[in-house]
């Protein structure tokens, strides 16, 4: 690394990368939303359904929901939902990275552009974030 400042061309192309980056795993967030959410439904169904069929059998209602959760459909439900639960966290951690990156990109373009403005004795124009 240089420790040069961007020009203005490179700036806006790093701060746009991390926008698109950020907009990306948005959109992978929100799908980690919506399987985390089915897979909570598809374990919930399936343990109710499964509760429901071990009463039915005579099954002492204190002991159905325990043993419903041992079923292999269910507790495989189970685990594609602590799965999913688990993808949807990590994806949220790495939404807040990016956008602490985007920050640092657009912190970096700012200070190459006063540095520039320093090195060059220009003054910001009227309005400018500098």
């Amino acid at each position: 690394m240089t420790g040069a400042p961007w020009t203005f061309d490179e700036a806006r192309l790093k701060c746009l990368e991390a926008s698109r980056r950020q907009e990306a795993a948005e959109d992978v967030l929100r799908q980690s939303y919506r399987d985390s959410a089915q897979s909570e439904e598809a374990y919930r169904v399936a343990l109710a359904d499964k509760i429901i069929d071990l009463r039915n059998d005579g099954v002492a209602a204190t002991a159905c929901a325990d043993i419903a959760r041992g079923d292999r459909k269910v507790a495989a439900l189970r685990v594609k939902r602590d799965i999913a639960e688990g993808v949807r966290e990590a994806m949220s951690q790495a939404a807040w990275r990016l956008t602490a990156d985007r920050k640092d990109a657009q912190r970096f373009s700012d200070w190459s552009q006063r540095r520039e403005m320093a090195e060059t004795g220009h003054q910001p124009l009227e309005g400018s974030i500098a």
